[in-house]
Formats: structure tokens, sequence, C-alpha cells
């Protein structure tokens, strides 16, 4: 009796999916049709009261904060001055615009926290740049998609956040958690742009005297007041993910409006439209996320789950390893945010009972459905730079695919070592 209902809700889902249906829409859709179906009466007034019940969290008002905070970013002349500072100190070495696309996505990801405003930002000046200097443009758009992972995997992060909204997890424990993951994926990184760099006779810049170094780097300071502010407020306990989000914003504001006098009202009027329009979206698809994942649950999709891998295997590597390739599908056909909604829920009681840290799953999760954007048929941040760089998907791939090995490699290293994700939660926000 419980199966087919359930049946029919995966079964309506997928087909709206094929056939390119929003996948809000698709969620809603396939929950009312469980409800309709379900062999005890269930009222209509469930879809739209677990709708209500998904997006009413005061944790997820961080979302179009730091949202904001990536967008004015943008306009702000903060993309700008780090990367004149980034290039004052790496710019000499061979591949340098390379290595600085790299450390400037590391340090954007302390500010915006969403891959693709790290794309937008750091690719409108360094895809340029890179094709102005030699170059070839499907390489310069491959290096800016993959570093741009980092940034959700740096604190702060929106998946991460979405995360906690689904599993009660502490949000400063996940942020701490993809820390040394996502900077051990930009050294990674940086060591491949130089192994290419040498490989291709890639260029580099003239040496800057130190001076002008010196010079360039103090101007860009205020810019660090901007992840420091939001970090350091979560971390010693001052404030919230929320209000760490909303001084973030005020930060942004202080560095790119009375010091760079780059972010006018116009601008802040234009980006603050645009972070309402993504983020009524994004609310969008956590409500109707939050009402499929109530209506499969009530169907036993969770314990079937639980059941069905445990009967598989009871080895905690080998779970992972199968998440793992499951995320990566996933990843390549659906956006980030229904996939945490819906399907770690599904999860969370299997990696309840193998005894895996809740942070390293985040973790891992977070890290997979990233690699999933820059992967055809959906990777939105592959179309977002193919387009900036004006180059096919085919030519993205042709240089892509060394980095994609270097984000599969640092996902199974995290996976197969917990520690990378849990170290630094245990030591500055343990569990009590």
């Amino acid at each position: 009796m419980i199966e087919s209902p359930l049946t029919l809700t995966f079964g309506t889902f997928l087909v709206l999916l094929a056939l390119r249906v929003p996948v809000a829409f698709t969620l809603a859709a396939a929950s009312l049709a469980g409800i309709l179906v379900s062999p005890v009466p269930l009222p209509l007034s469930v879809l739209p009261t677990a709708m209500w019940q998904g997006v009413n969290s005061f944790l997820l008002l961080a979302i179009p904060f730091f949202i904001l905070m990536g967008n004015l970013a943008l306009v702000s002349g903060v993309t700008q001055r780090l990367v004149d500072a980034t290039m004052a100190w790496v710019g000499h070495i061979r591949g340098g615009l390379a290595h600085v696309s790299v450390i400037v996505n590391m340090i954007m990801a302390g500010m915006s926290g969403s891959d693709l405003a790290d794309a937008a930002a750091t690719g409108s000046i360094l895809i340029p740049a890179m094709s102005r200097s030699g170059f070839p443009a499907g390489y310069a758009a491959s290096v800016i998609a993959g570093a741009a992972t980092i940034g959700p995997l740096v604190p702060p992060s929106v998946a991460f956040i979405i995360f906690a909204a689904a599993t009660d997890a502490s949000v400063g424990r996940l942020f701490l958690g993809g820390a040394i993951p996502g900077i051990l994926l930009g050294l990674f990184l940086i060591l491949l742009a130089y192994v290419v760099a040498r490989r291709h006779g890639y260029p580099r810049s003239d040496r800057m005297p130190y001076r002008r170094r010196l010079r360039t780097t103090a101007i860009s300071l205020p810019v660090l007041l901007i992840p420091f502010s939001v970090l350091g407020g979560i971390l010693g306990g001052i404030a919230t993910p929320t209000e760490a989000a909303v001084i973030g914003v005020g930060a942004v504001l202080l560095v790119g409006g009375p010091l760079y006098r780059e972010l006018t009202v116009a601008r802040f009027a234009h980006q603050l439209i645009e972070t309402l329009k993504l983020s009524a979206s994004i609310f969008f698809i956590i409500a109707a996320a939050a009402a499929f994942a109530r209506v499969i649950t009530l169907f036993g999709a969770a314990t079937a789950v639980t059941q069905w891998v445990t009967g598989f295997t009871e080895d905690p590597v080998v779970f992972l390893l199968g998440v793992n390739l499951l995320y990566l599908v996933l990843g390549c056909l659906i956006d980030t945010v229904p996939i945490i909604l819906v399907v770690v829920p599904l999860l969370m009681p299997t990696v309840n009972a193998l005894g895996i840290d809740t942070v390293h799953f985040g973790v891992i999760t977070v890290f997979n459905l990233l690699i999933g954007l820059i992967t055809p048929p959906y990777g939105l941040t592959m179309y977002l730079v193919c387009r900036m760089a004006e180059i096919s998907m085919q030519e993205f791939w042709r240089y892509c695919w060394p980095i994609f090995v270097v984000l599969v490699g640092t996902l199974l290293v995290t996976t197969l070592f917990p520690p990378l994700a849990t170290f630094l939660p245990d030591l500055l926000l343990p569990l009590r």
C-alpha cells in the first residue's frame, strides 16, 4: 500500500524533471500527486503548511544577506583590489594569472559563500585578463570554474546553511568543517596550475618592485575586514550566522562606499534587486523541497532507504563512497538545494546509525554537489564561464578534465580522512 504512492510521487518528479519543468514546480507537483493518492487520507493543507514550515527559519535569513554581500563585492571594487594585491605577489610565477584566480577565489569565498557569485566576480575580471595575456580562453574559463568551487567550502557558505536547516546541525561547526578541505583544494589547484603552465609555457608577469607590492597590498587590506567581520562574529559567539551576514553586508558597504568610492546608490539598488530575484527563487525551491520531503517521509522513504543501505553494507567507508557516486550523478542533473533538502534527510538515519560525523557528511555532501556545478548537463557554473569566455562546452572540457580529476581526488581524500573535516570544529566549537 505504501509503495504505490511513493512510486507515483517519485515517478511524477522524474517525468517532470525530464520534461525540463522548473525544479520548484516539479517538486510541488510531485508532492501534490503523492497527497492525492495517499492510502491514508491527507488534507491538501499539508502542501502549503509544509512549504511554509520549510522556509520559516531565522537561520535561512542569512542566505539573502550572504548573496547580497557577494553581489555588492562584485561592483564595489573589492574583487579588483584583491586581484591587484595577489598579482603583486604571485604574478611573476609561471602561469601567474592562474594562481591569482585560485587565490582570489579562496579569499572571495570568505565573503559570498556562493560558487556562482565567486565565478561571476572573478571571471569578469580574470578571464579577459588571461585571454589578453595569451592563455587559451578554455583554460581561463576552466581555472575560474574550478577555483569557484572553493567558495561554498570555505566559510561562510550558503550550501552549509541549507544543510544545517535540513539536519539541525551547527552552522558554525559546518563552516569550520569546510575550511581545511577548501584550503587543501586551493593548494592542489595552484600546484596543478604551475605544472600545466610549465608544460605549455603559459606566460607570467614581470616581478613587481617591493615598494609597489606593499603599496598595492595596503590598498587592499580593508577588503580583509569583510571575511574577518563575518567569521569573527560567528566563531566568537558574538553573532548568529544571520546577524553575521548582516554585519558582512555593512562591511562591504563601508569598504566599497566611503573607502573605495565605487559603490554608488544606483549600483546598490541594482544588486539589491538581483539579490531579491535570486533569493526568491531559492526560497521557492526550499519550500517545494520541504513539502516533497515531508510527503515521501510520510510514505516511509527514509525507513526504506535505511533498511536497504544497512542490508547492503554496514561499513561507513563503503557507504560514503556509494554516497559520493550518488551525489556526483545527481549533481549533474539537479540543483544543489533540492538535493540537500530531499536526499540528505533520507540518508541521515543511516548516517547516524553508522556513526558518521554529521559535519564530515555535510562537507562531503556540499563538496560533491559543487563538482556537479561544473559538469554537464546541469553545470550552472560551467555554462556561466563558457558564456563569459565565449567558448563551447567541448572547448571548456578540453581544458577542465585535469581540474575535475583534482576535485574528485580531493573529495576522496576528504572522504577517507574524516579529521580533515572534523579537526577544526572539534578544536574550536566542540560539542557539549
